[in-house]
């Protein structure tokens, strides 16, 4: 009697109807939406699958191709590539980096041998201009200078000779400097190695050597000249230094002994 007087209402009858229609309806959406994730989810995987085409692609455009490991091990090595070339079929093979293991008190280096350097033999040094002595050495006696009119000391040799004579250089060496000094005038100095240096002023010319040019005992530097103002009232003469260990010394004690 319950159950038809329930139905015998017109309201409840629409009550009811209204309940399963939104039950209908939700069950609706949920399917439609089951069907678009799913949709959706082959999409993606289709999108995933173009790009490994075009990746797959791209490799063989580049003429790339990977040998994968199919035994199945482990190995820290990196893998085998095989590169071709398409167009003069070359191949080149990169093999696996294989770390070496260092040998316990042993070394692949080999020694680097010693660079012996030679003392410089000043005795064997030549006469850098044919001439006699003008002006002698002298660090403690003192000499007359005419262009001063007064008695100093003298560094170095004063070899008397015709202006434009040739001046060689005195021992085997590197040009250490040129320069026109203001005293000295065009002054060349070169560097022999072991602290000897030999210095060359009141010369005519700098343009027959550079800086860092490698001579030999002989060759010539510049000519004789008269560019030295402390000493222009001397006759054209070289003035000639020989230097050790930074100071000057008697070039005639290494030179010919001929030289008067």
């Amino acid at each position: 009697m319950k159950f038809n007087d329930l139905f015998s209402n017109r309201r409840n009858i629409y009550f009811v109807s209204l309940i399963i229609m939104a039950l209908l309806l939700a069950g609706g959406v949920w399917q439609y939406n089951n069907y678009i994730s799913g949709k959706m989810a082959e999409l993606d995987f289709e999108n995933q699958l173009d790009e490994l085409d075009k990746l797959l692609e791209e490799q063989d455009d580049l003429g790339v191709k990977i040998i994968e490991d199919t035994s199945g091990e482990g190995s820290v090595d990196e893998p085998i590539k095989e590169v071709s070339n398409t167009d003069n079929n070359a191949k080149e093979k990169t093999p696996p980096v294989v770390p070496k293991t260092p040998t316990a008190g042993k070394s692949n280096e080999k020694p680097i041998a010693a660079v012996k350097i030679e003392p410089v033999d000043i005795d064997t040094m030549i006469l850098p201009v044919f001439g006699n002595i003008s002006i002698d050495y002298s660090d403690t006696e003192l000499a007359y200078s005419k262009t001063i009119d007064s008695w100093i000391t003298h560094s170095g040799l004063d070899l008397k000779a015709e202006e434009g004579s040739p001046v060689r250089a005195a021992l085997d060496g590197v040009v250490l400097e040129t320069a026109n000094d203001a005293q000295w005038g065009l002054t060349i100095v070169l560097d022999h190695g072991d602290g000897v240096y030999t210095r060359y002023s009141n010369l005519s010319t700098l343009d027959l050597v550079s800086k860092g040019q490698q001579l030999k005992k002989g060759d010539v530097i510049s000519g004789v000249g008269k560019t030295a103002l402390c000493e222009i009232a001397e006759e054209p003469h070289l003035h000639f230094e020989l230097i050790r260990d930074k100071q000057n010394i008697d070039p005639k004690n290494y030179l010919p002994k001929k030289l008067k």
